[in-house]
């Protein structure tokens, strides 16, 4: 492994995995941003499915630009809640 962190893709699962974790043992006023992997509307709506209530998309920002948010916007409000 070089210099520097882990982010992205290859973290998705796990980082997913501790979002479901954290759900499940927290009470619900408590706030969880799911971070990790979230290069598309499909990893977004996976850490909100796991619990988060927001999510970063630092990374997925950077390589798919402004459109990502707006593609995981409309993929949220497509959804039924």
């Amino acid at each position: 492994m070089g210099m520097g962190g882990v982010s992205g893709a290859p973290v998705r699962a796990r980082s997913t995995e501790v979002v479901r974790y954290l759900r499940e043992r927290l009470p619900r006023p408590l706030v969880i941003i799911g971070v990790g992997g979230i290069d598309s509307a499909e990893a977004a709506l996976e850490k909100l499915d796991a619990g988060a209530d927001l999510v970063q998309v630092y990374t997925g920002l950077i390589y798919e630009g402004p459109a990502l948010v707006k593609r995981i916007n409309r993929a949220f409000a497509g959804r039924d809640h």
